[in-house]
């Protein structure tokens, strides 16, 4: 899965990053708006990005790298296939063995510091910043947040398998949304944060991939 979302959804792209760190206490400058561009990276964990102080990220924390791709698991049926009444009714039988599933959350991280005005830096260092000075860029950054997010949902649509493995999209079950607590979207600017929460079916085993045969068959055969 890391692999083809670097070969399908980074490779090739560049957004907005933060520069290297300066200064003290390793802590950006006063000048936020000074970005660079940068290849997205991915990483899988459960981590999302951590500001260390409005407007400040701290480099050095792994998961406050911008853009990134950040690929959480979460809870799967390790075997899970109940029959459904359309299946019954319409004499469908699908293969029990693709029980399994894989549920993941999938986040999406931009970097858009929008704009600040001469001598908005100057108010910072004075202790007393003027909001006046700030253009943020909720717009462009949320713009391209959600064209990054709808070309990783177009992908997985269009090719529902993840290439070398068995996984097979359950599109009934995608969703999409911007990073949100308790129904509420959490504004993390400079950050601009969004989810694909995927299901995929898998292909789950009897637990005796190494040809060890159940408790309950060794009893059967009164080997056990």
């Amino acid at each position: 899965m890391k692999t083809f979302f670097e070969e399908e959804l980074c490779a090739g792209r560049e957004f907005k990053s933060p520069k290297p760190l300066t200064g003290q206490n390793g802590v950006y400058g006063p000048d936020v708006t000074d970005f660079t561009m940068a290849e997205p990276r991915c990483f899988l964990a459960w981590q999302p990005a951590r500001p260390n102080e409005p407007g400040m990220l701290d480099s050095r924390d792994p998961f406050s790298i911008a853009p990134s791709i950040t690929i959480m698991p979460t809870s799967s049926y390790v075997r899970y296939n109940p029959e459904k009444r359309f299946d019954r009714y319409s004499h469908i039988s699908r293969p029990q063995d693709m029980g399994q599933s894989l549920s993941l959350q999938i986040l999406f991280t931009i970097y858009e510091p929008g704009v600040r005005y001469p001598g908005f830096a100057e108010s910072m260092e004075s202790g007393r910043a003027d909001m006046s000075l700030i253009k943020d860029g909720t717009e462009p950054g949320l713009q391209t947040l959600v064209e990054w997010m709808d070309d990783a949902a177009e992908l997985l649509l269009r090719e529902r398998t993840v290439p070398q493995t068995d996984l097979i999209l359950e599109d009934d079950n995608f969703l999409y949304s911007l990073y949100s607590d308790q129904a509420y979207i959490q504004d993390r600017r400079p950050l601009y944060q969004g989810f694909l929460n995927v299901e995929f079916k898998c292909y789950a085993n009897n637990g005796n991939d190494q040809g060890k045969a159940s408790r309950a068959a060794r009893l059967l055969d009164g080997i056990d």
